[in-house]
């Protein structure tokens, strides 16, 4: 390697890291300002099928801002339940999973010393009563209240101007980039659009089912159980398996013996069925991206800004490679759907 193309390739690796700390350390102002712009992409044709009607639109950016808080609202009175049920029963989670373990002790030698440590922590001669567990109190909600505030208004701020300008913004960019126009610009955010809101109905109907599935089998809060898998299905890979391994942990608590493992495999089907044929008959074949880049880039986003980052991690994907195929046109015969390999 001749001396220059290493001093660029060093210049490229400090920037990439630089911008990696920067994005972590200003976390706080960077998260919600980039969840409203993917936010902004998703919801922009919403904004303008408003304005066909004939608003204004300072007026339908102000409905989509509604309608996003107002969601997320809904979101938060909704999981409020199901939090607070979660801390009242973790010590009879807790008591339940020792149970199951004890059970497989017999077949396991190599778990003996587990099941010594695990009697030894148990009341001897009786059966131990779950102890309920501190809950946040007020002064924590108080002290963490006004970060959370200022985040809500970077958030609502940052959605609000965008929508109200990005034909403006996208015409900067264009103006001051040289193999970035408009048209491309405009068409990366309809794909995105398109994938994401398409994304949302399967997921919704994914949910129901989950939900009715849920109650069937007759599961505590069903319907809040097919909130979660609506919500988790977003998280390719790591959402559906962190939500099969709670079913299964609330399995234990629900019923005796092997019916204890039927909702997280119920789910586990479901997901797969639809992973496999469902959404990529949906979404197409258009939105082909390699399962490696969609999992390092879950990763990546989760590592760095947590559940926020895993939304926005696939979006922002999505519209980076639009932006470069844009240039370079599609790839024949390209990798896999990213959908199709969801349940893999």
């Amino acid at each position: 390697m001749s001396p220059r193309p290493a001093q660029s390739t060093a210049l490229i690796v400090i920037a990439v890291c630089a911008a990696v700390w920067l994005l972590q350390t200003a976390s706080h102002v960077m998260a919600p300002l980039l969840l409203a712009l993917v936010v902004g992409i998703v919801t922009a044709p919403v904004g303008d099928l408003i304005e066909k009607i004939g608003l204004k639109r300072s007026v339908s950016a102000f409905v989509v801002l509604f309608c996003a808080l107002s969601a997320v609202v809904l979101l938060g009175l909704l999981l409020v339940p199901v939090i607070t049920d979660a801390v009242e029963m973790a010590p009879r989670i807790k008591w339940e999973l020792r149970k199951f373990i004890g059970t497989l002790q017999p077949a396991i030698e190599s778990v003996s010393d587990m099941q010594a440590s695990i009697e030894d922590s148990l009341t001897p001669g009786s059966d131990p009563v779950p102890t309920a567990t501190d809950a946040p109190s007020l002064t924590d909600a108080i002290w963490l209240a006004p970060g959370f505030f200022a985040q809500v208004m970077i958030f609502a701020g940052s959605l609000y101007f965008f929508l109200l300008s990005r034909n403006d913004l996208y015409r900067i960019i264009a103006r001051n980039t040289a193999r970035v126009s408009e048209e491309v610009l405009c068409a990366a955010e309809r794909d995105v659009s398109r994938y994401f809101l398409t994304i949302t109905a399967i997921n919704a109907a994914f949910g129901l089912v989950i939900g009715l599935v849920m109650a069937a089998l007759g599961m505590p809060n069903p319907f809040l159980w097919g909130l979660g898998a609506f919500l988790v299905n977003y998280l390719l890979y790591l959402g559906p398996i962190a939500f099969a391994v709670a079913l299964l942990i609330a399995g234990f608590v629900t019923f005796e013996g092997a019916w204890s493992f039927l909702p997280a495999a119920l789910y586990l089907s479901l997901n797969a069925t639809e992973g496999q044929f469902v959404t990529p008959s949906l979404v197409g074949r258009h939105m082909s991206i390699n399962p490696l880049a969609v999992f390092v880039s879950l990763i990546f986003w989760l590592w760095l800004w947590g559940p926020v980052g895993g939304v926005i991690a696939i979006p922002v994907l999505v519209w980076g490679l639009n932006l470069r195929e844009a240039h370079t046109g599609p790839e024949p015969d390209s990798d896999t759907t990213i959908t199709s390999v969801a349940a893999e």
